[in-house]
């Protein structure tokens, strides 16, 4: 109906006008829904540099089975901050494929770390390039405080997020259930799916998060019977976190609004 896609277009430019050039969207529909803000510009990636990384591991297991059931040993010395429970556990070898689930439902930066170095991160980046991901650079492991003082940074666009979880969802390999359903029962979940969460509903949301200083980000892929929808919103810049929080939610609470009458 177009009247709907009219109307979501203009409630999210209504939502992200305040924010200028601190907010980049984009967005796609299997009905044919499109909205995009700044959409190639490269932003500091924070926890969505995680994507591409998951994107490389399936892709090369689709010629090496074997990849997942890899095992990766965690000495003292890798162990990083920030978000994960690597850090807390005493277990010291993992499976690649246990790395990766970390690293997206609960956005493990030492699991992270792991793989990078596993798999290395000119080889990462080779791929991200191959595959046309012009807004996304991986330069660094994450935590890690004096690769970024030396100005090597990790960067992600709006597009190419958007693209990522769209990949995410096409994948039909014998390993895809399992890595949909870590986005499903993601453990951040205070973004796009914040305001109808808890809420009876037909809407399932599949995210991933990323957050630092003065950035708040997601990208979702939202599905509702025979309809679904693929959308990233970044943002960088933002004083007020609260406010940066809140335009997420608000978005994601209109895509729900238009899924749900869509299907009404």
């Amino acid at each position: 109906m177009p009247e709907l896609n009219d109307k979501l277009s203009e409630e999210m430019d209504t939502l992200s006008a305040p924010f200028s050039s601190h907010i980049a969207i984009k967005a796609e529909g299997s009905d044919g829904f499109h909205f995009a803000l700044h959409e190639s510009v490269p932003m500091l990636s924070a926890s969505l540099i995680k994507l591409p990384i998951l994107l490389y591991a399936c892709d090369q297991a689709v010629a090496k089975p074997e990849l997942f059931a890899q095992k990766i040993e965690l000495r003292e010395g890798k162990i990083v901050g920030g978000s994960g429970v690597l850090q807390i556990l005493s277990r010291r070898e993992w499976s690649v494929r246990d790395l990766l689930a970390l690293m997206i439902n609960v956005s493990d930066n030492t699991a992270t770390n792991l793989l990078i170095e596993s798999f290395g991160t000119d080889a990462i980046q080779n791929w991200i390039q191959k595959q046309g991901y012009l807004g996304t650079t991986l330069g660094r492991k994450l935590m890690d405080e004096t690769a970024e003082a030396a100005g090597r940074h990790n960067l992600i666009s709006a597009g190419d997020a958007c693209r990522m979880i769209q990949k995410v969802f096409k994948m039909d390999q014998s390993f895809s259930s399992d890595i949909k359903s870590w986005f499903l029962h993601q453990q951040f979940r205070g973004k796009l799916p914040a305001l109808f969460d808890e809420l009876p509903h037909s809407v399932t949301v599949y995210n991933k998060t990323g957050e630092m200083e003065k950035v708040d980000h997601d990208t979702a892929y939202f599905s509702c019977r025979s309809h679904n929808f693929s959308i990233a919103v970044l943002t960088n810049g933002i004083e007020d976190r609260q406010a940066a929080l809140s335009v997420i939610q608000n978005i994601g609470k209109k895509i729900f609004d238009y899924l749900t009458e869509w299907e009404s």
